[in-house]
């Protein structure tokens, strides 16, 4: 029912869905999830995916309440902390590479991912973090292609 009532919610908001512009070098590596759920943009170094923990999160989903706080913290790993405009953001360390999380409004998770932290992990975390807003002042959603192609494009 969650899962109904969110495609519903995507689809009346379509108009204001938007298509992620990735940084120069960043190329979509497609996954085998027909409508994206395990794509990836990546440089060869950093990567940014998508996860859908939210359809899982068994209590009432509410502007990043601190019961989904607790959950993507023990899902990830690493502390999950809300920022002034209520988004929630994580960073650590996951099986040998370093994870910087961000999730939305809408309850959407992104994810960067490297083997390295160094400047340039540094420079996409906070890329990611302004660009979701960014596109919220649009009054657009950050979202990956094949998503923004599912929700918006015209089926034929």
């Amino acid at each position: 029912m969650k899962f109904f009532v969110s495609f519903l919610f995507l689809l009346y908001a379509a108009t204001a869905l938007g298509q992620a512009s990735f940084p120069k070098g960043f190329k979509l590596i497609k996954g085998e999830h027909p409508i994206g759920e395990d794509d990836m943009y990546s440089n060869g170094k950093d990567a940014f995916q998508m996860h859908f923990f939210s359809r899982a999160y068994e209590n009432d989903y509410s502007w990043n309440d601190d019961g989904y706080k607790q959950f993507m913290t023990e899902s990830f790993g690493f502390p999950m902390y809300r920022t002034k405009d209520s988004l929630l953001w994580g960073t650590g360390k996951i099986n040998n590479y370093y994870s910087y999380v961000v999730v939305d409004w809408h309850g959407e998770i992104f994810e960067l991912f490297s083997d390295y932290n160094d400047a340039d992990f540094s420079f996409y975390s906070n890329w990611l973090l302004s660009s979701i807003r960014e596109y919220r002042k649009k009054g657009k959603v950050f979202m990956f292609q094949k998503m923004y192609d599912f929700y918006y494009k015209p089926r034929v």
